[in-house]
């Protein structure tokens, strides 16, 4: 879960994009968010170059991105098949297949994840977010899938042995996922005494404030990442969704999310416009605009259709419209 502020830097590039022939200059626009950019030139690049396995990857990436997961796939498995021994590119060809497996409820895709995840830890038992990821996927699946905590647990501790910090997130995030929400409170308040140095640490402390509706620890956790990287357009959301919990200015809470959505292109491994646009329906919703509610959460449904909260928050909003109209 490593995020890059070089998309801020990358403004130029954006009008040649449609050139881009090579794996630095794509990383550079993904970075950037512009997804359907590096989509485009990745599969123009490839016409020339079918062998190359980068282009293959961030073909994958900004599929991935877009939501179109059959592309994602096929490149990433691409990437993996001519670069075999590349951790991340198998790391990502898990996370296309969960994505899928998810979507499409399939115990075949599953076992794919499975194995992408297993074989990038192999390949770089340093890869902290293969671990991380596989990890998860033992909490998640069943056994006949090949799931189990005690499997699960025994990542968490790999990592631990490499980074004591980022084994510290890694069991909040293990208590997350068995659905212990107190054991990772405990650790995350754990985290936060020791003032990490990175920015990731204090945005999973904030996403599990989230979760826990609790607007004082957001608080407590903004202040401290304020210190950390100020600039930071994440920070604005968790900010605003931290205002919507506590029920309080909800005025400015439209204003910080309008402006994270402007500014910071969404990203799979953090926050992506989709969740921008559920949290800016939500506060239409407390001040009684229904009408623009639901424009907010059908632009949620429409980024990311497989999300059951975003349709849910659409029909609710669609069903008080329907009653004001009676």
């Amino acid at each position: 879960m490593i995020f890059s502020s070089a998309w801020l830097l990358a403004l130029p590039l954006f009008a040649r994009s449609h050139r881009a022939k090579n794996g630095d200059e794509l990383r550079r626009l993904f970075e950037a968010g512009q997804y359907q950019q590096v989509r485009e030139g990745s599969e123009s690049a490839l016409l020339a170059s079918p062998r190359d396995p980068a282009l293959h990857y961030w073909l994958a990436r900004s599929a991935y991105e877009l939501g179109k997961y059959d592309v994602a796939v096929h490149a990433a498995e691409e990437a993996s098949r001519l670069e075999p021994a590349n951790s991340d590119f198998q790391m990502w060809l898990g996370r296309a297949y969960g994505r899928k497996a998810e979507i499409e409820s399939s115990f075949f895709l599953a076992r794919k994840t499975h194995r992408a995840f297993e074989t990038a830890v192999r390949l770089d038992p340093k890869n902290i977010a293969a671990r991380r990821n596989l990890s998860e996927y033992y909490t998640d699946a069943p056994w006949f899938l090949g799931g189990g905590k005690d499997k699960a647990r025994l990542q968490v501790e790999a990592i631990t042995a490499q980074d004591p910090l980022e084994g510290i997130l890694a069991l909040a995030d293990y208590y997350r996922n068995i659905d212990q929400p107190e054991e990772a409170g405990k650790q995350y308040a754990l985290l936060l005494e020791k003032r990490p140095a990175k920015v990731h640490f204090y945005l999973e402390a904030l996403d599990y404030d989230v979760h826990q509706k609790d607007a004082m620890a957001m608080a407590r956790v903004l202040a401290a990442a304020q210190e950390i990287a100020p600039q930071d357009p994440r920070l604005l959301f968790y900010r605003a969704v931290s205002r919507v919990i506590g029920g309080l200015q909800l005025d400015q809470a439209e204003k910080e999310l309008t402006q994270f959505l402007a500014e910071y292109p969404g990203n799979s491994e953090w926050i992506t416009q989709a969740e921008g646009r559920e949290w800016l329906g939500q506060v239409y919703e407390r001040g009684g605009n229904w009408e623009r509610a639901a424009e907010e959460y059908r632009k949620a449904v429409e980024l990311e259709p497989y999300r059951k909260r975003f349709r849910k928050a659409l029909e609710r909003a669609e069903k008080e419209l329907r009653k004001q109209k009676k």
